[in-house]
């Protein structure tokens, strides 16, 4: 029944009954609809894009890859596909090709603000801190609702000595996410830096009971 089914069906039908088995969070059963689709038409650049991204949350990444190219090849238009791409390789370590994807995405279309967020990203891991802030920077600009945002400058920030801005930061993050462990404890451990003893030790305990792996230990070396 089910084949019979299928073969009444347009790829883009299944395209779009992949679509809402990936926004229930059933990647396997939208694989499956994904395929259809491309077997119906090889040239559904959304089709290949949307079984990338299947492929994607369920770790297969090379799979993940060879889709996004071909949605590329498609159709090298679509930011959407670059921004994918970014993120595959992002995951298996290829930061510069993650840096380049990210960037096309944004060139394509400067709305994304996610591709901005992941850009900033890849930018810190390549030791391109300057470049990592205006990202970051950008992104704050556009949303202060995103918590990753504040997280990554502030550790950026940090880095850099300037502890009242990433303490600013990590405040801001917390206002938004006050169970943000990382965010906790970076706060911790910057205002002990700034002589704010009391209220290190308060975020470190509060990371600490968060499970935040190295916050037990820094309780015990600055907060008796």
């Amino acid at each position: 029944m089910i084949l019979l089914g299928a073969c009444s069906k347009s790829s883009e039908a299944f395209l779009e009954k992949g679509r809402t088995f990936m926004s229930e969070g059933n990647f396997k059963e939208a694989l499956r609809y994904f395929n259809w689709a491309v077997e119906k038409d090889s040239k559904n650049q959304g089709a290949f894009n949307a079984r990338g991204a299947a492929y994607f949350n369920l770790r297969d990444f090379d799979n993940a890859l060879q889709d996004f190219n071909q949605a590329i090849k498609l159709n090298n238009k679509d930011y959407k596909a670059f921004l994918n791409r970014g993120n595959v390789k992002r995951e298996t370590n290829d930061t510069k090709g993650a840096l380049a994807d990210y960037t096309k995405a944004i060139e394509l279309n400067g709305n994304v603000t996610d591709a901005f967020l992941n850009r900033g990203v890849v930018n810190a891991q390549l030791q391109r801190y300057d470049a990592a802030l205006k990202d970051f920077n950008e992104v704050i600009k556009r949303t202060q609702k995103n918590k990753n945002a504040y997280f990554n400058r502030g550790n950026i920030l940090y880095n850099q000595k300037k502890y009242k801005e990433a303490i600013a930061d990590f405040r801001a993050c917390i206002a938004l996410d006050a169970r943000f462990a990382k965010a906790l404890y970076a706060l911790g451990m910057a205002e002990l830096l700034t002589d704010k003893k009391d209220d290190g030790c308060t975020h470190l305990k509060q990371a600490a009971n968060l499970n935040h792996p190295q916050a037990d230990g820094k309780v015990a070396e600055y907060c008796k």
